[in-house]
C-alpha cells in the first residue's frame, strides 16, 4: 500500500517517520495521530450556529445591540483597510448580519426589528452580553470573524475553527482539486494511504478522504491537542469517523 504525504508544518529538528505496515491495523477511514494528546482530551468550541438556543432577549434589547454594533462597524470606515488591508465598514456590516443569523434561532424576528419598545422574546444561541463582547473583540481587538462564530465555510463544508487553529485560506482548496485530478487518472491511487501532517481543522483530510471514497485511508496528524480536537469534531460531523 502506498503512503503519501500531503503537507507538513514541523520544526526542522523534528524527524517524522511513518511505517507503512501500520496501515494493516487501520480501521477508520480517517485516523488521528499526535505526539502529544489524543483528540478526545479537549472539547472543541461548538460553532455558534450549532449551539442550542438557551438564551433569550427582547426584540428591543436585540435592536439596541444591533444599532450599537452597526454604529461601531460604521465608525471604522476604511481605517483597517488603509492600515493593514483589513475589513472596511461594508464588510463589517455584512459580518454583523451573519453573526445575527447564527445567533438568532427564528430569523422571522428580523421583520419585527425597528418596532419601538418591542418586548417580544427572542431565543438566542448566545446571550446579549456575550454578543456585545464578541463584537468588541471583532472591532477593538481585531479578532478574526471566524473565531467569533466558531466556523469557516470551505468548499462545500462548514468547518469548526477556534483560537489555536489556523483559519483556512481559499487556496487550500486547490490541493483537494489536485488530488482529485491525480486519482481520476489513476484509480489505483484511491486505495493508497495518505497523511495530512499538521492537519489543523482536518479540512484537507476530510476533503481528500471524500475524493478517495471508501477505498482510501487518510491519517490526520498534528502536534497540537487543540487542532486534533477540532479536526476530530469536523471529521465526526461529516460521518467519516467510524
Amino acid at each position: 500500500m502506498k503512503l503519501s504525504f500531503i503537507r507538513g508544518c514541523f520544526p526542522s529538528n523534528l524527524s517524522i517517520f511513518v511505517n507503512p505496515s501500520i496501515s494493516t491495523n487501520l480501521l477508520r477511514p480517517v485516523c488521528f495521530s499526535s505526539m502529544s494528546s489524543p483528540p478526545t482530551s479537549l472539547k472543541p468550541q461548538i460553532p455558534l450556529f450549532l449551539r442550542l438556543p438557551l438564551h433569550s432577549a427582547s426584540v428591543s434589547d436585540l435592536q439596541k445591540w444591533h444599532d450599537w454594533a452597526k454604529n461601531l462597524a460604521s465608525s471604522v470606515g476604511t481605517t483597517f483597510l488603509d492600515s493593514d488591508d483589513g475589513p472596511d465598514s461594508g464588510i463589517l456590516c455584512r459580518e454583523l448580519k451573519w453573526l445575527m443569523e447564527d445567533a438568532i434561532e427564528d430569523h422571522g424576528v428580523f421583520s419585527q426589528m425597528g418596532i419601538e419598545d418591542n418586548q417580544t422574546k427572542v431565543r438566542l444561541r448566545a446571550g446579549i452580553e456575550e454578543l456585545y463582547n464578541l463584537w468588541k473583540q471583532r472591532i477593538e481587538e481585531r479578532w478574526p470573524f471566524q473565531y467569533l462564530v466558531g466556523c469557516k465555510h470551505w468548499r462545500d463544508l462548514v468547518l469548526s475553527v477556534q483560537d489555536g487553529v489556523l483559519i483556512l485560506r481559499p487556496e487550500t482548496e486547490l490541493i483537494v482539486d489536485l488530488v482529485a485530478d491525480v486519482v481520476s487518472n489513476n484509480e489505483g491511487l484511491r486505495e493508497g494511504l495518505l497523511a495530512d501532517l499538521g492537519t489543523g481543522t482536518g479540512a484537507l483530510a476530510i476533503g481528500i478522504r471524500r475524493i478517495l471514497g471508501s477505498r482510501g485511508r487518510v491519517i490526520a496528524t498534528d502536534l497540537s491537542p487543540v487542532a486534533l480536537s477540532v479536526a476530530a469534531f469536523n471529521v465526526q460531523k461529516y460521518g467519516l469517523q467510524m
